[in-house]
C-alpha cells in the first residue's frame, strides 16, 4: 500500500503542549549557558558568540538544511535514499554515533553511516517518518541549534553522574537528593543567602522536571503512533458489505378462502382451484392431472356444485 504524508495526523494539542513543556526549561538553561559564555569572553569574541547564536537560530527557521548539516554533521549519501511513498523527505547520512534514525525538523531524516547497508532500512525510514509527522514542530531545527551548549553540558554531566553514582554514598545521596536539598535550603535560609537558596531550589527542581517532561512527551508520542497504526490497519482492511435481504411481502388473503400455492405446502402442485380450510384430496377430474384441490367440488374440472 502506498504511504503518503497525508495518511498521518497532525500533532494534537496535548502533544504540542507537552513538547513546549519539555523544551522550555532546556531553552532557559541554554540561554543561561550562552549568557555565561558571552560574559566570560572578551569584547570582540563576545559579540561574535552573540552573532552565532542569533544568526544560527534565524537560519534554522528560514534555511533548515544549513543548520542540519552543521548540527548533525550530515551529508547526502552517495546512493540516494528516500522514504517509501514520501519523496519530499530528505534522507541524510551522518558519521556521528547516534542510537537510531534522527529527525531534523519536518523534512530531514538523519541515518547513521553504519545503517546504510541494512535491508530493513526502508521500513525503519517509514517508521521514523511517522514519528516525525506526529511530533516534529516548525522550529525544531532552530531549537536544536540554540540548545547545543546545553546538550554538550548535559552529555558531560550525564557521563560524570553515571560514573559517580556507582559509588555507594554518592548513589544513595542522589536518590535522596530531595532530602539533602531540603537540608541545604534550610541552612542557606538561616544564613540569609537568598541567591544560594534560589539556586539550590532551581537545580534540584530541574533534576525532577527534565526527566518527567521527557517521559511524558515520549509517552504521548508512543500513544499517537499506536493510534496511527490502528487507523492504518483499519483503513487497510477490506470493506465487507452486508447482504441485502429483500422484504417479505404477505400473501393476499380472501375471506373464507385463499388461492393454493406451492409455497404454502411442500410436495403439492397447485391446480388453480379455490380451496377451503378443509383437508385436501387429490383431484382426479378431467384436466386436473392429480392436482390437489377442495374435496367439495363436482362437475367438470372440479368446479363447485
Amino acid at each position: 500500500m502506498r504511504t503518503t504524508s497525508t495518511d498521518y495526523p497532525f500533532r494534537s494539542g496535548q502533544l504540542r503542549r507537552a513538547g513546549v513543556l519539555m523544551k522550555l526549561p532546556r531553552v532557559v538553561i541554554a540561554a543561561v549557558v550562552w549568557l555565561l559564555v558571552i560574559e566570560a569572553l572578551p569584547g570582540p569574541a563576545a559579540w561574535g558568540a552573540l552573532a552565532i547564536v542569533v544568526v544560527g537560530t534565524a537560519v534554522g527557521v528560514v534555511a533548515e538544511p544549513v543548520i542540519v548539516g552543521l548540527v548533525w554533521w550530515a551529508r547526502r549519501p552517495s546512493t540516494p535514499r528516500a522514504v517509501p511513498g514520501d519523496p519530499g523527505v530528505r534522507v541524510l547520512v551522518t558519521g556521528r554515533r547516534i542510537a537510531g534514525i534522527g529527525q531534523a525538523g519536518r523534512r530531514h531524516l538523519v541515518v547513521p553511516a553504519t545503517w546504510t547497508g541494512r535491508t530493513d532500512l526502508p521500513a525503519l525510514l517509514t517508521r521514523a517518518r511517522q514519528r516525525q509527522l506526529v511530533s516534529a514542530g516548525r522550529f525544531d531545527v532552530a531549537y536544536q541549534w540554540f540548545i547545543w551548549p546545553w546538550q554538550l553540558l548535559a552529555a558531560s554531566a550525564a557521563g560524570f553522574a553515571h560514573g559517580m553514582t556507582r559509588l555507594p554514598l554518592i548513589g544513595f545521596a542522589w536518590h535522596l537528593r530531595i532530602g539533602v536539598a531540603g537540608i541545604a535550603v534550610w541552612q542557606t535560609v538561616v544564613a540569609g543567602q537568598r541567591a544560594a537558596t534560589v539556586g539550590i531550589v532551581v537545580v534540584i527542581g530541574l533534576t525532577y522536571l527534565l526527566p518527567w517532561t521527557r517521559a511524558r512527551y515520549e509517552r504521548l508520542v508512543s500513544q499517537a503512533l499506536a493510534d496511527l497504526e490502528r487507523r492504518s490497519a483499519k483503513d487497510a482492511a477490506p470493506a465487507t458489505r452486508r447482504p441485502v435481504v429483500p422484504p417479505v411481502r404477505p400473501t393476499a388473503t380472501h375471506v373464507g378462502r385463499r388461492r393454493w400455492t406451492s409455497a404454502r405446502r411442500r410436495g403439492l402442485e397447485p391446480c388453480g382451484q379455490w380451496r377451503s380450510p378443509a383437508r385436501l384430496v387429490t383431484c382426479t377430474g378431467e384436466g386436473s392431472r392429480g392436482r390437489a384441490h377442495d374435496p367439495k367440488t363436482s362437475g367438470r374440472k372440479g368446479s363447485r356444485s
